[in-house]
C-alpha cells in the first residue's frame, strides 16, 4: 500500500514515501501526504527516500512530482529514489536538472539509506 512516513535509520530520520506498485491517482495520494509532512519541518533539515518500484507514471503524476519537489525544495537537504526503470530515471533526471535539488537515483532502498546516511554525517562534519 502507497504511504508516506517518518522512518529511523541509525540515529537518521527519514521521510520515506513509497509509491512501489502504486497507480499515478494512489501515488498522487502520497505526494499530497508527502508534502504536508515535510512543510511542517525545518528548513534545509529533510532527508528524504522514496521508493517507485514499478510505480506507474502518467502526465498528472509527473507534475504532482515536480510540484512537490518544488515546494519541499527549502526543506530538502538530499533526497534517494530508488526502483526506477531507464524511461523513469530519463524523466527524474530531467527533475533533477529543473530543479537543482540534492538527488541521487539508486538501485534498492538500502543503497539510498546508505547515501542519505553518508550525506547527514557529511553535513554533520561541517557545521
Amino acid at each position: 500500500m502507497a504511504s508516506c512516513n517518518v522512518v529511523k535509520y541509525k540515529e537518521l530520520d527519514i521521510v520515506y514515501t513509497d509509491i512501489s506498485n502504486a497507480s499515478p491517482e494512489e501515488a498522487m495520494v502520497v505526494f499530497d501526504e508527502n508534502q504536508l509532512i515535510i512543510s511542517k519541518m525545518p528548513l534545509k533539515s529533510v532527508y528524504a527516500l522514496v521508493n517507485a518500484k514499478d510505480a506507474r507514471f502518467n502526465s498528472s503524476l509527473i507534475q504532482k512530482i515536480k510540484e512537490t519537489v518544488k515546494k519541499n525544495n527549502p526543506h530538502s537537504k538530499a533526497t534517494a529514489v530508488c526502483g526506477l526503470n531507464a524511461l523513469s530515471r530519463l524523466m527524474v533526471n530531467s527533475i533533477i536538472a529543473f530543479t537543482g535539488r540534492q538527488m541521487k537515483l539508486v538501485e534498492t532502498e538500502e543503497e539510498g539509506k546508505d547515501w542519505l546516511y553518508k550525506k547527514y554525517q557529511e553535513a554533520a562534519v561541517v557545521v
